[in-house]
């Protein structure tokens, strides 16, 4: 789906290229990607791998691997419009969260988080604010995750995030308050 082309290193690992490559990948039927699917197959990279090393300038280092990827769990609280209903909104709500931090077709221009770009908490407040139904978002909590362990980190307002690497989402939650009646 996407490849992107790095130096491999600096000082003596200098003169090397590094391709990340993300195969491409289908969500399942709630649209969310599996973090194991994200991960090429041995063959894929091999193929590639062959098919560049025949084709670069002597001397040139080359690797080809798969990229980091940097999983990301959101926790928000909304506050629907009086015409929403609260499942809906969380329903809604939580399969953006999973549509944002694609890193296959997801971010700000929806070709696949970009490499190496910061998720910022108030990003992730903007992208809910604007979805239809919503009154207010009340509170969005973020925190660095690792998609192999289901581990989280602290909460942070800014993931910083290496050349190399992509948002994943990871396990987000939302939570939406029910209007009391009459407000």
């Amino acid at each position: 789906a996407r490849v992107r082309c790095l130096p491999a290193g600096d000082g003596s690992a200098a003169g090397g290229v590094r391709l990340l490559v993300v195969p491409e990948v289908a969500a399942d039927e709630e649209g969310r990607l599996h973090f194991e699917d994200l991960v090429p197959p041995d063959g894929m990279l091999a193929t590639i791998a062959e098919h560049l090393d025949a084709r670069r300038p002597v001397g040139t280092r080359l690797m080809v691997e798969p990229p980091f990827y940097q999983g990301v769990t959101v926790a928000a609280r909304l506050v629907p419009r009086p015409d929403t209903a609260a499942a809906q909104l969380r329903a809604e709500a939580t399969a953006t969260l999973y549509r944002y931090l694609d890193p296959v077709r997801g971010g700000p221009e929806g070709t696949g988080w970009p490499f190496g770009r910061q998720v910022h908490s108030g990003e992730i407040f903007g992208v809910l604010q604007r979805l239809p139904g919503v009154e207010v978002v009340e509170e969005v909590r973020m925190f660095p995750a690792d998609p192999l362990t289901g581990r989280r980190g602290e909460q942070v307002t800014r993931i910083e995030l290496d050349r190399h690497a992509l948002a994943f989402s990871h396990q987000h939650q939302v939570r939406v308050d029910e209007r009391p009646p009459g407000a």
